[in-house]
C-alpha cells in the first residue's frame, strides 16, 4: 500500500476509534483497528453486548466433529502437547475449524470459570458473531496474533487474553486455529509474547503432520537454511508429483516462495532435478546441501522417498509427465478456472458433494480424477459410472450391487456395486442427468443415510465416499420438466464447478501447447505460426477431447519436428455455414459458433426436435424459437433436402 494511502487509512481508523471506542483509552495496532471497523460497519455488532448466543447444540457439535474427524485426529497431538505446557499455568487450549467453531478443548482446573466465558467445544468465534477476538480475527487476517483484554470487540470478552495461530493445509488453505486463552490477566500484552510463539510452534507441528499424512506416498523435500539453528517453524516441506512439480507444501514454504508455488517444477526452486536429487541423497538415505537460486545462501535438503518408489525407474526415464494432471494443471492460466480450483480446495474432505458441469469434451472426468487425487481419499479407489452408457436395466445392479442368490440369473458370488466398490474413495457419476427416475430416489436415500443395502443383503454397508457428479445437461430445466429430482440435485450440488468451453478459455494457446507436450513425441515437435493461429482461432465444438484427437492426427503427419497447417484436419478450415452434421441433418448458418446458436442446438437435440418442449425448456415462445432457428440456419432433420 502506498505511503500516502496508508497514512490516510490510519487517520480514518483513528477518527473511527475516537468516535466509537474513546472510553477504552486504547490505540490498537492496525490489524485490531481494522477488525473493530469490520465488526461495526460490516457485521453490525454492538460492542456493549454482555452476552452472545454463540454455542451450538449437542447434536450440532457431534455432527460438526464427525465432519472434521480427520482434522481432529491429526491435530490431537499438537493440542495435547500445547496443553501439557500451558494448562497448569491457567490457559485453556482450544482448536477451531476454518469457520471459527471450536472442535476440541483442554481446560485448567475449575473448568466452570472457562466454560462460562465460552471457552468450550461448540462455541462459534467467527468475527460476524463475536466481533474482534483471537480465533475470529486470526482467521480473518490469516495471521498469528494476541487479542488482549479490551482489544476484544465485545465488552463481555474483555477479561480474556488470547494467543492464536491459524493452521493451514498443504494447499495453503485454512484448516482452523490453535488458541491459548487465559482469564483475568492483569499484566501487559507483551507478557503473552512467549505464549504466542509456543502456540505458533504447535500450529506448525500440526501443519507438518497434516502435510506428511497427505503425502506419505509421494516424494517430499525438507528445506532449511544451512546456518540456521534447527527451527521446525521455518522448515519448508514440499510434495512432488512424478514430473517434479510441486503439488503440496506447508505454510513455511508458501511464505518463503514468492508467487504461485503449486505447479512449479523443482528446477525453478532448486538447482537440481529429481534425478539429481535422488543421486545426491543416495535415494533419500542422506541429506545434501545446495546453493539457493540467485543467492549465496546454502540450503540443507532432505529427500524422503516412499517405499516402492525405486521400482518406477525414475533415473532411467526421460522427463515424464503425470498420468493424470492435477487441479492446478487443469486450471492452467485461466482466471475463472483458477478461482474455481481455489474454492474447490476449501471444500475438499468436508463431506460436500461436487457437481461438474460443462459442454461435452471439456474434461469433466479429468477434473473428477484430480479432485480425488487432491483429497485425503487419494489412496482409496476412484470408481466411475457413466449413467448414459449403461442400459437402464443394468444401472441398478451396477450402482447398488447384489448378493448371491438374489434373483434368477444372478452371479453365484453376487456383485459389488459401484457405490460399495468406491468405499473409502471417490465415486464419479458421469452424465448424471441420464439416471433413470426410479433410481434417483434410491440414490438420494443412500447419500442421505450414508449406508447401502444391496439386493439380498441382510445388513447395510456403511459408506465413506466422496461423490462427484458431472453433466452437460441443464439439470434446472430437467427439474422443471419433472425429469430430475430437485432434492437429489441439491444433494449432489453441494458445490458446482463449471468448466468453460475451450473457445472461452483465456489460456487457450497455453493449453494447446500443454496438451501437445503430453502426447508421445509431442515434446519434440513444435507448431508453425500459421498452425498455431489456426488452432487458437478455431471454435472447438468438441472442446479438449476434439483438440486431443486433432493433435494426435497432426503429430502423425508432422515432418522434421514441425506441425504445419497441412497436418491439421480439414474441418478446421471448413466455414461453419458449409458444414452438415450427417447424424442430425443440420445445416448451420454463419453464426453457428455463436453461444446462443449452440445453446439452441443443445436444447433442440435434448428435446428430440419437439418445438413446443424446446421453446419451454429455453424459456421462450414458439414463434421466437422459430425466428432464432431461421436466423442461425438451423433446420430440423426431417426437413433436410
Amino acid at each position: 500500500m502506498p505511503a500516502h494511502t496508508a497514512d490516510t487509512r490510519a487517520s480514518e481508523l483513528a477518527a473511527f476509534i475516537d468516535c466509537h471506542f474513546a472510553e477504552r483509552g486504547l490505540a490498537p495496532e492496525a490489524l485490531i483497528a481494522e477488525s473493530w471497523y469490520r465488526s461495526i460497519n460490516q457485521h453490525r455488532l454492538d460492542p456493549s453486548l454482555r452476552h452472545v448466543d454463540n454455542i451450538l447444540s449437542a447434536a450440532e457439535i457431534r455432527q460438526h466433529q464427525a465432519q472434521h474427524q480427520a482434522y481432529l485426529s491429526i491435530a490431537g497431538q499438537g493440542v495435547n502437547g500445547l496443553a501439557r505446557r500451558v494448562v497448569d499455568a491457567g490457559f485453556a487450549v482450544l482448536l477451531s475449524d476454518a469457520d471459527g467453531i471450536t472442535l476440541d478443548a483442554r481446560l485448567p482446573q475449575d473448568p466452570q470459570r472457562y466454560t462460562r466465558a465460552g471457552l468450550i467445544v461448540g462455541a462459534r468465534w467467527d468475527e460476524s458473531i463475536a466481533g474482534t477476538n483471537g480465533i475470529g480475527t486470526a482467521l480473518a487476517s490469516e495471521q498469528a496474533l494476541t487479542i488482549h483484554r479490551q482489544e476484544h470487540f465485545l465488552a463481555a470478552n474483555a477479561r480474556l487474553s488470547c494467543s492464536v495461530s491459524p493452521i493451514f493445509d498443504a494447499q495453503n488453505q485454512l484448516l482452523g486455529c490453535l488458541n491459548a486463552t487465559c482469564l483475568h490477566n492483569e499484566g501487559p500484552k507483551q507478557a503473552q509474547h512467549l505464549t504466542l510463539h509456543l502456540v505458533m510452534l504447535y500450529a506448525r507441528l500440526i501443519e507438518n503432520t497434516h502435510f506428511r499424512q497427505c503425502y506419505r506416498d509421494r516424494l517430499t523435500l525438507a528445506l532449511k537454511a544451512h546456518d540456521d539453528i534447527t527451527d521446525l517453524a521455518n522448515e519448508q516441506l514440499l510434495a512432488l508429483d512424478e514430473g517434479g512439480r510441486v503439488i503440496g507444501a506447508n505454510r513455511a514454504a508458501f511464505l518463503a516462495q514468492p508467487g504461485q508455488l503449486l505447479g512449479q517444477r523443482i528446477e525453478q526452486l532448486l538447482p537440481a532435478t529429481i534425478d539429481e536429487l535422488l543421486d545426491l541423497t543416495r535415494g533419500g538415505a542422506r541429506g545434501t546441501q545446495l546453493r539457493a537460486p540467485n543467492s549465496e545462501h546454502i540450503i540443507e535438503v532432505g529427500l524422503r522417498v516412499p517405499a516402492g518408489y525405486g521400482q518406477q525407474a525414475i533415473p532411467s526415464r526421460p522427463a515424464a509427465v503425470p498420468s493424470h494432471p492435477d487441479l492446478e494443471q487443469l486450471a492452467g492460466g485461466d482466471a475463472q478456472l483458477q478461482q474455481g480450483v481455489r474454492r474447490l480446495r476449501k471444500v475438499l474432505d468436508k463431506d460436500i458433494c461436487i457437481l461438474i458441469t460443462g459442454e461435452t469434451g471439456t474434461g469433466k472426468e479429468a477434473f473428477a480424477r484430480a479432485i480425488h487425487q487432491a483429497s485425503q481419499r487419494h489412496a482409496g479407489p476412484f470408481v466411475a459410472l457413466n449413467c448414459a452408457a449403461i442400459p437402464e436395466s443394468l444401472i441398478e445392479s451396477e450402482l447398488f450391487g447384489y448378493r448371491s442368490g438374489s434373483f434368477t440369473g444372478a452371479n453365484r458370488k453376487g456383485m459389488k456395486g459401484k457405490l460399495e466398490l468406491a468405499n473409502g474413495g471417490t465415486l464419479f457419476l458421469d452424465e448424471i442427468g441420464d439416471m433413470p427416475a426410479h433410481l434417483q430416489t434410491r440414490l438420494l436415500r443412500v447419500l442421505a443415510e450414508r449406508e447401502l443395502q444391496p439386493l439380498g443383503a441382510e445388513t447395510a454397508v456403511a459408506l465413506d465416499i466422496q461423490v462427484v457428479s458431472a453433466t452437460h445437461q441443464d439439470l434446472s430445466a430437467m427439474i422443471g420438466e419433472k425429469r430430475f429430482r430437485e432434492d437429489l440435485y441439491y444433494r449432489l450440488c453441494g458445490m458446482r464447478v463449471c468448466l468453460p468451453a475451450l473457445r472461452e478459455r483465456s489460456d487457450r494457446g497455453q493449453l494447446i501447447e500443454r496438451v501437445l507436450a503430453r502426447l508421445p513425441g509431442g515434446a519434440r515437435v513444435r507448431l508453425s505460426d500459421e498452425a498455431r493461429q489456426c488452432l487458437e482461432g478455431y471454435a472447438w465444438p468438441g472442446n479438449v477431447r476434439q483438440l486431443l484427437n486433432t493433435l494426435r492426427y497432426a503429430l502423425a503427419l508432422a515432418e522434421d519436428g514441425l506441425i504445419e497447417c497441412d497436418c491439421l484436419p480439414e474441418e478446421l478450415f471448413t466455414p461453419p455455414a458449409a458444414r452438415v452434421t450427417p447424424a442430425l441433418g443440420l445445416r448451420l448458418g454463419d453464426q453457428v459458433g455463436d453461444a446462443e446458436a449452440r445453446h439452441l442446438l443443445g436444447v433442440l437435440r435434448n428435446e428430440r426436435w419437439n418445438i413446443s418442449s424446446a421453446a419451454e425448456a429455453a424459456g421462450i415462445s414458439r414463434s421466437t424459437l422459430y425466428r432464432k432457428m431461421k436466423r442461425y440456419g438451423i433446420v430440423p432433420p426431417n426437413l433436410v433436402d
